[in-house]
């Protein structure tokens, strides 16, 4: 269901900048999937293994590269559906404005530097010498400890944690209870026993980061945890202490990138990617799901499985594995043809 007023389809077509097909004139208050939509809503096509959809769909309208001519709906053709279809949600599902100000039921030090517009909600609490940006908010249970800085327009989620001294930049989004600064996992061994290795280093997270749900980032042992500008984290990921990642890369849920480790610019990173200490990851590099990577990657570099190396070879290796039973069958074959030959012999002797 929408949340806001009906658009007429030809009034979208204009907002996407897209060509109209049909009844421009229909009403809409809902965007849904092709599987979900009903007579109300606007639904999007871009990929071909969803074309049996079309078939029974019920959705009002339809953005699309092509024009699908056996569907009598009205039809907002795009080179891009999928992206115009996302202009479209904040239409149907407008942003509630921030309410502004500090809820009475907040913790706020006296010495914390709060900009204009910036909204804190009950039981945040925010520490000694915290700066906070203008527009920024603060949901409830969020943790902003001691000398740490929050840039312009950010959104903290509920129970996010943010240790002292670590910065984050403007237009950052941090998801339900991650946490942001908490130690590495260092420590020393003597006489069989661990010593904790204080960490006293920070975590820098640059301008249009966005974190996910319950992931971690450590603090850096000496000097700082660096995140570039764009970076994008999904929920349950690990970052270890000292690690820095580039501009735009992106990393997928229950990735883990141990202490020291260099990820270049644009890199991907699948869903349950490991990878050992002190690695350097070259630019664009992508690591498919569940690699794991001991060595150093190049810049470019497709690599998958465990461990890791270029995915071209895995790919041939894996066919060559399917076929292992039929070649031992083959083996089995040639090992009797051989007997028999030395059998023969053996008689012709």
């Amino acid at each position: 269901m929408s949340h806001k007023h009906t658009l007429r389809v030809d009034a979208i077509a204009i907002q996407l900048g897209g060509d109209l097909v049909g009844d421009g004139a229909r009403e809409l208050s809902g965007l849904s999937s092709l599987a979900d939509a009903g007579p109300s809503d606007i639904s999007f096509y871009s990929d071909l293994r969803y074309s049996k959809l079309l078939e029974s769909t019920r959705a009002g309208a339809l953005i699309t590269k092509e024009p699908v001519s056996e569907l009598k709906i009205p039809q907002i053709v795009h080179p891009d559906p999928f992206l115009a279809f996302l202009e479209l949600v904040d239409e149907f599902f407008p942003v509630p404005p921030a309410s502004g100000g500090i809820h009475p039921l907040a913790q706020v030090s006296e010495s914390a530097r709060l900009a204009e517009k910036v909204t804190v909600m009950p039981f945040a609490s925010i520490g000694d010498e915290v700066s906070i940006g203008a527009g920024t908010v603060i949901h409830s249970g969020v943790v902003i400890e001691a000398r740490a800085s929050v840039g312009d327009n950010c959104t903290l989620c509920p129970n996010v944690i943010v240790r002292e001294r670590c910065r984050i930049g403007a237009r950052v989004i941090l998801q339900p209870g991650c946490v942001i600064g908490g130690d590495g996992f260092g420590f020393a061994r003597r006489d069989g026993k661990f010593i904790k290795v204080r960490h006293v280093g920070t975590v820098d997270i640059e301008d249009d980061v966005e974190i996910g749900a319950n992931a971690t980032i450590d603090r850096a042992t000496l000097g700082r945890t660096l995140i570039h500008r764009g970076v994008k984290i999904d929920n349950l990921v690990h970052i270890g202490h000292n690690v820095e990642i580039g501009e735009d890369s992106a990393m997928a849920a229950q990735a883990g990138v141990s202490g020291s480790t260099v990820i270049g610019k644009r890199v991907l990173m699948g869903g349950q990617v490991g990878m050992v200490d002190h690695l350097t990851i070259g630019d664009d590099a992508i690591l498919i799901a569940q690699s794991g990577v001991i060595g150093n990657v190049a810049s470019g570099a497709m690599v998958s499985g465990y461990p890791a190396r270029p995915h071209k070879e895995v790919l041939k290796s894996t066919a060559e594995l399917r076929r292992l039973s039929e070649l031992r069958k083959e083996v089995r074959a040639l090992e009797e043809q051989v007997r028999a030959l030395q059998q023969k012999a053996a008689n012709d002797e």
